[in-house]
């Protein structure tokens, strides 16, 4: 079920690669690499693991920018092993590879904390995904009641009967002894 979640979060990033330009894909993985670095500096204690990814994103970003002159000197070459990527313009092929690379490196800071791969989409997307509960295909929930206001309303009702009992029984204790 992984490897499904992982291919459709890899083709939704790769299509929305799709719409931009080549230096607008650069920027945006320049991003996602500051991002990714921004998170691992600031919610992990562990020196040597900071450094360690620090360095796969720092080589990350070096290996799509060697890819990317690599496949601007080669692109009119095409490998008859993949019918696909020769139908491929070199921005696609670009997309793809970029988007490959950012799920390979999610996929690696997952590996050692899958709470900073949540973490990251929130910083990416501006999102709390804490608060995103509904499902897509799941009926909108009714608006519920406010219980606490209820609750609370229920428990001052409560006390106050509670007094008024006690003072009754004082009361009449009194007026028995009399």
């Amino acid at each position: 079920m992984s490897r499904v979640k992982e291919a459709i979060e890899e083709m939704i990033e790769e299509s929305y690669l799709l719409g931009l330009s080549e230096d607008e894909i650069r920027q945006d993985f320049s991003r996602f690499i500051d991002t990714c670095y921004t998170v691992v500096q600031t919610h992990v204690r562990d020196r040597a693991a900071v450094s360690g990814l620090a360095e796969d994103l720092a080589r990350e970003r070096t290996c799509v920018l060697i890819a990317d002159r690599n496949g601007e000197e080669g692109a009119g070459t095409g490998s008859g092993a993949d019918s696909d990527a020769a139908v491929q313009t070199p921005r696609e092929q670009f997309a793809e590879r970029v988007a490959r690379r950012k799920r390979l490196i999610l996929r690696t800071i997952g590996a050692y904390d899958p709470r900073l791969v949540r973490l990251i989409d929130e910083q990416r997307f501006q999102v709390d995904f804490g608060r995103i509960s509904r499902r897509r295909g799941q009926p909108r929930p009714r608006p519920r009641l406010d219980w606490e206001r209820h609750r609370m309303l229920l428990l001052s009702i409560g006390y106050a009967f509670t007094v008024v009992l006690i003072i009754l029984l004082i009361y009449l204790n009194f007026v028995q002894s009399i």
